[in-house]
């Protein structure tokens, strides 16, 4: 049997996406560990106390350390490294490992050049100096040995300053060692360049076109390929129908049965064929996305997927996202990327939305859209849901099927990859959701209150440039964006 593309299979094995065996193979994250002493102490006084007390401090850096992060993560410790011979050895070994990322510990003051003797072995690796002592208290009664293993920043300094001057890329994280929150920092911080390295393998079907209308949002999949990393498959209709046309009664019985059971809400101006139609939708875009091994999915309903079936694309989002499949409406690329980072950071799926309306009295922005969010997880009062009729009738027959909420309150971060005429950039805002009484709109709503006069932010926000769509997160991850905007060499706005 011949290999073919995936554009014109049906079963078979095809050449032109990876298969799913090869692409769940996830390489190891290793970072490489170098912490620094200085040759010159050792012999300085009589009782080498030096030599002990910065080597002890070294190992014990490392041992906080594995035990943070070792579970996810591998460590890679050749040893202390103290002399220009020591750098050049641990160097070696860390480029034979294929680290991901190089962590410089300076455990007291060491001349520039010994640690820049590992990073002339891994001159493309990322950099992250930790810039840290054993405790983060001075005695009151220091002697001269003491400050001199306590005078890492001399050493951080001088170090930083020579890769200014080079023009070498870091990133810097501080704290004391007896602190568990500097772990907790790096580990962050690992997370981050992890999460930009699985970009790489990150799927994405696009199914249909962007929204006429929405220049906004118009991506070009080379440049999201080139800048960020994921894989852009342009998916025809006729790659859904063939699973549509084959979902079955029973299927569909079957899965309607176990949604009663699953959000059992009061239904308002919908029927059986109503709902009937919807999960056959939902399911199908289920089996298509498994076909081809997607983990996003772009789709168009309005004139395309709802014209090919009569029925509403609303629900299928609450569906194959249950699944864990990110996804966006409307041919929205750009924050489907987004969407995925936010969902590895928050450990949870983030909210696709739109820039609603504003309510003076609440100081707050209203954001919804069409398409079924998880009331279970975002709902303030899952009593109160209930099923509706879509929102937007566009071309379909009958009611659709949406759901009706306001979202649950909490601190969150609204984030946007927006493509300008000259570079890409990351707009993130933070402030709170608050749950006000949901509104009859057939609709998830989720009121957003930000730190300032609703107001003065719109016009903020709007003067800086904005697409109209927008992902919500719960929680607060502004420092790790920024971090990873740096490795991706965008900008960075926060307001």
């Amino acid at each position: 049997m011949s290999i073919k593309s995936f554009e014109v299979s049906g079963d078979e094995e095809v050449g032109d996406m990876l298969s799913k065996n090869l692409k769940e193979e996830k390489t190891e994250f290793k970072v490489g560990l170098v912490c620094c002493g200085w040759f010159e102490w050792y012999g300085m006084f009589e009782d080498n106390y030096l030599e002990k007390v910065i080597k002890s401090d070294a190992r014990n850096f490392y041992n906080k350390l594995k035990k943070a992060v070792d579970t996810d993560y591998k460590i890679v410790f050749p040893g202390i490294v103290d002399t220009l011979d020591s750098a050049y050895e641990v160097g070696k070994k860390l480029a034979r490992e294929n680290i991901n990322l190089l962590i410089i510990v300076e455990n007291t003051y060491v001349t520039d050049y010994i640690p820049m003797g590992v990073v002339d072995h891994v001159p493309n690796v990322p950099v992250l100096i930790i810039s840290t002592q054993a405790t983060g208290n001075l005695g009151k009664y220091m002697t001269n040995k003491e400050v001199i293993r306590y005078e890492n920043l001399v050493g951080n300094t001088q170090l930083i300053g020579a890769f200014k001057k080079m023009g070498k890329n870091y990133d810097v994280i501080c704290g004391p060692q007896d602190d568990s929150v500097l772990f907790e920092k790096i580990y962050d911080y690992i997370k981050i360049l992890e999460l930009k390295k699985d970009l790489n393998s990150f799927d994405i079907g696009l199914l249909g076109h962007t929204f006429r209308g929405m220049y906004d949002i118009e991506s070009d999949k080379t440049k999201i390929k080139g800048t960020f990393g994921p894989n852009i498959f342009y998916i025809d209709v006729q790659h859904f129908l063939y699973q549509w046309k084959e979902i079955s009664t029973g299927e569909i019985n079957k899965y309607k049965a176990w949604l009663d059971k699953e959000l059992p809400f009061e239904k308002y101006k919908i029927n059986e064929e109503d709902r009937e139609k919807s999960i056959k939708i939902a399911l199908a875009m289920g089996k298509m996305i498994k076909k081809f091994n997607l983990d996003g999915l772009s789709v168009l309903g309005q004139h395309h997927v709802e014209v090919a079936t009569g029925a509403s694309a609303d629900f299928l989002f609450y569906e194959v996202e249950r699944n864990g499949c990110v996804t966006t409406h409307e041919g929205d690329l750009a924050n489907l990327v987004m969407k995925k980072i936010l969902k590895d950071l928050s450990g949870g799926m983030p909210v696709f939305l739109e820039w609603s309306s504003f309510d003076l009295e609440t100081n707050s922005l209203l954001l919804t859209h069409h398409g079924v969010v998880d009331p279970k997880k975002y709902a303030a009062d899952i009593k109160k849901c209930r099923w509706t009729p879509s929102p937007e009738r566009w071309d379909i027959k009958g009611n659709g099927l949406s759901v009706e909420f306001s979202g649950r309150e909490g601190k969150v971060t609204l984030a946007s990859l927006i493509d300008e005429k000259d570079s890409w950039k990351i707009i993130i805002s933070g402030g709170e959701c608050i749950a006000l009484e949901k509104r009859p709109c057939f609709a998830p709503q989720f009121y957003f209150k930000p730190v300032k006069i609703v107001t003065d932010y719109l016009e903020d926000i709007m003067n800086e440039g904005v697409s109209h769509h927008l992902i919500m997160a719960y929680g607060d991850y502004k420092k790790q964006l920024k971090i990873l905007a740096n490795h991706l060499k965008i900008r960075y706005v926060y307001l």
